[in-house]
């Protein structure tokens, strides 16, 4: 009898592991195409625009050629055989015939471009340089090394990126994005504990709550919200008092208030509209995120286990209101089955254009003839 009722109690654990995954991953769920206007691919860029920033004049700066080791040996072995080199590109929103190019980076005694796997990427404007100049920091699974993250300078008049610092700590696990709340000031979120493949695609499918958000400033690094499952994108509001992050692997995205000493106040949680949000941009006048999002789960894991396999892309707009997310006035701006652009991870809008990233696929921009509020509803 007891045999009996431990057999019926393993194989409702595991029914609920599987239906939780056949929801979660999205099995069931089938979209159509739908394009805001005429869309195409930028040239330059071809292996990856995973995050970008954009400045208030329409310079886009994007990262390129994520890679880091809990990724598939397949993922690997395709970045091998495309020769694929972590980038930052340059899009310039007023120019977009002139396609992305490639931004020089000096190298220095702490920096090699070589080993240099960029990831998520944040910005401020260099108020003592002047105009035109800006300090970058960005995610750096180091090839052979830890995660870390870079501080650059970039001048419009040497049109190049010069390394100025690191920041490594033992708190960083696997990055993905931060969030510049001032110079040498950020929120950064710990996707994943364990960085080897096998050990993660447990922390991927249990689920196991080891992701964090962190504060890193002259005093150190503060874990400001622990026991998170795989927090991916973040950004903060245009005054700075909000932060949105992502948290795909729970079905969500949260928002928190910041509190006096950097700790986050949770103060709403947003469950994910058919969709597993990635990357986070503001609007330029802040009335509104642009998510690049992943509507069907499954087939984005496995465009990340092989990037030879296309995965739908999405990009969200949502709208938003002392801080908080509209819920009810979300809609989608673009959906694409993977032909156009597989795997996207981050969009912007600037001068009447949409720019859509991808996590190790194409850059896309379109022309805009949807407006935001005319798209269709979630």
């Amino acid at each position: 009898m007891f045999r009996g009722a431990s057999k019926v109690a393993i194989f409702g654990v595991l029914f609920a592991i599987f239906f939780h995954l056949y929801t979660k991953l999205g099995i069931n769920f089938h979209f159509h195409k739908h394009h805001p206007g005429d869309c195409r691919q930028v040239s330059g860029v071809d292996f990856g625009s995973e995050d970008m920033e954009v400045t208030q004049d329409g310079l886009a700066f994007i990262t390129s050629g994520v890679d880091f080791p809990s990724n598939s040996p397949r993922f690997h072995a395709f970045l091998v055989e495309k020769n694929v080199q972590g980038r930052i590109f340059l899009f310039d929103f007023k120019k977009p015939e002139l396609g992305a190019r490639a931004i020089k980076i000096r190298p220095s005694k702490n920096f090699d471009p070589e080993t240099f796997q960029p990831h998520g990427i944040s910005m401020i404007e260099d108020r003592a340089k002047g105009t035109g100049n800006y300090l970058l920091y960005v995610v750096n699974h180091v090839k052979g090394g830890k995660d870390r993250v870079e501080k650059f300078r970039f001048s419009s008049a040497s049109n190049d990126l010069e390394h100025i610092r690191f920041f490594n700590d033992s708190a960083f696990h696997v990055l993905n994005d931060i969030a510049v709340t001032g110079e040498d000031q950020f929120y950064a979120s710990n996707y994943l504990y364990f960085d080897s493949y096998f050990w993660s695609r447990f922390e991927h499918i249990l689920p196991l709550p080891l992701g964090a958000l962190l504060y890193v400033d002259a005093k150190g690094v503060t874990e400001v919200v622990p026991k998170l499952h795989g927090p991916n994108g973040v950004t903060l509001s245009k005054d700075k008092k909000f932060l949105y992050a992502a948290v795909p692997l729970q079905g969500t995205m949260q928002v928190y208030e910041r509190q006096r000493d950097n700790g986050l106040k949770l103060i709403q949680t947003v469950p994910e509209v058919q969709t597993s949000v990635d990357n986070f941009q503001l609007t330029s006048n802040g009335d509104a995120l642009l998510a690049g999002a992943h509507p069907i789960p499954h087939k984005a894991l496995l465009h990340l286990e092989d990037p030879h396999f296309k995965a739908p892309s999405s990009v969200l707009h949502l709208p938003l209101s002392n801080g908080r997310v509209v819920t009810e006035e979300i809609s989608e701006l673009f959906y694409d089955q993977g032909d156009l652009i597989s795997g996207s991870s981050v969009a912007h809008i600037h001068s009447n254009q949409l720019l859509i990233g991808s996590i190790i696929d194409k850059l896309v921009v379109c022309d805009l003839y949807t407006k935001p509020s005319q798209a269709g509803r979630l």
